[in-house]
């Protein structure tokens, strides 16, 4: 019975005392699994979505891949709070409990809003 791509690449990191660039893993599998390069664009697709999502790895930057067994979780622990930062302003916008879904996610200009009645009020003139 054939291997899963994942359980290859986990038997081949496992051999290795260090991490693994995606490129190099990914053309190990390759060569034990069989694929051809004309059917590769799908199958990598696919892996590289498998191997971020399954839990025994872990990239390290640069897209090295490592086993998570090996590292200590300060050393692979990502606080959320760095990921979600808005870099574009320092500002804090308080919003209420009660504000509106319009309120929080229209990001349009006010003047983008008149354009819009404006185009609704020409079509409804056109129907009549």
């Amino acid at each position: 019975m054939r291997k899963s791509n994942l359980d290859v690449a986990f038997e081949i990191v496992s051999k290795r005392d260090s991490a693994i660039s995606f490129n190099e893993l990914w053309d190990e599998i390759k060569k034990i699994q069989g694929i051809e390069d004309d059917a590769e664009g799908n199958h990598i697709a696919k892996f590289y979505t498998a191997l971020s999502l399954d839990g025994r790895f872990i990239t390290i930057g640069d897209n090295k891949w490592d086993l998570r067994t090996r590292y200590t979780f300060d050393k692979v622990h990502i606080d959320m709070n760095d990921v979600y930062v808005d870099e574009d302003t320092d500002e804090v916008i308080e919003v209420s409990d009660d504000a509106s879904e319009k309120e929080l996610f229209d990001d349009k200009d006010e003047d983008d809003d008149e354009d819009v009645d404006d185009e609704e009020d020409d079509e409804d003139e056109d129907e009549e």
